[in-house]
């Protein structure tokens, strides 16, 4: 127990640096420099003009092409527009940001050498979970924030806030930590493979392509293993997209299990690699 304590307390040591580095450093100020100009954006041309973009008609077949009238249903159901678009835009452009924003999660302490400055006081375990929670904390961070404007833009332009919006807010919050944890578990393997979180990201990108491509090549042959493709990291992505509500939870359970999988990949190559 004591030492599953020591554990806990090294992971938190570990994810609070992450946080702190998040707000106290000229590179975390960056980060959100380039978070907020990219959500300005994305609230200029698509959240802003959420009402009349689901309004019209070609959103409205967009979305029907995509999952069928009753995708474009329950897309009308969030209790605010701007909540619908956010949702919308965040499920599909966060995982790819989080491959280039979570890349360097060890490749700086193995190219520095300070990781085996680190295990002298800690596991190699406690050092890939700890930067894997505090990239998850950075980014659970981040999405608040601009979670928090696309709060006060829908309080703004409907005259106040209710239960239902304040609810559909968790929601989404819930749910994009969900789907971008395998993706953070995925750079924790690469950037135990390399020393650079450039090389990082080019080789998961590389891997995630290569890997959907010979996949997509093998069931054109051997139909019967289609439902291989549900097991991919972000697959529940377009069957959460239509939804709405504590509902999508139901899609929880594979996220989690993905994220175990790959994080006890990258703790198994941690400890095997020499530092």
């Amino acid at each position: 127990m004591s030492n599953l304590n020591t554990l806990f307390h090294h992971i938190g040591l570990y994810a609070g640096f992450e946080l702190r580095r998040l707000w106290q450093t000229r590179s975390g100020l960056m980060t959100l420099a380039a978070t907020i100009v990219i959500w300005a954006l994305l609230f200029r041309y698509a959240i802003v003009p959420a009402a009349d973009l689901i309004a019209s008609r070609g959103f409205t077949d967009f979305i029907a092409g995509l999952f069928g009238n009753s995708g474009l249903q329950q897309l009308s159901r969030w209790p605010a527009p701007e909540l619908a678009v956010y949702w919308f835009f965040s499920l599909l452009l966060l995982p790819l940001f989080s491959l280039f924003f979570t890349a360097n999660q060890l490749c700086s302490d193995l190219e520095r050498g300070t990781l085996r400055f680190l295990t002298l006081r800690s596991s190699r375990t406690s050092v890939v979970l700890g930067r894997f929670a505090g990239q998850m904390l950075v980014q659970g961070c981040l999405i608040t924030l601009t979670l928090i404007a696309t709060l006060a833009l829908a309080a703004w332009r409907s005259g106040g806030l209710s239960f239902e919006i304040v609810n559909a807010t968790f929601v989404i919050l819930t749910n994009l930590l969900l789907v971008l944890a395998p993706f953070t578990a995925i750079m924790s393997v690469f950037s135990a493979l390399v020393r650079s979180a450039k090389l990082a990201v080019s080789l998961a990108i590389v891997t995630l392509g290569l890997g959907f491509a010979l996949l997509s090549w093998f069931i054109f042959y051997f139909p019967d293993f289609l439902f291989l493709l549900g097991y991919l990291p972000g697959a529940q992505v377009m069957q959460l997209l239509p939804q709405h509500g504590w509902q999508t939870l139901q899609l929880a359970l594979l996220p989690l299990i993905q994220s175990a999988v790959l994080l006890t990949l990258a703790t198994v190559l941690v400890n095997r690699r020499a530092l």
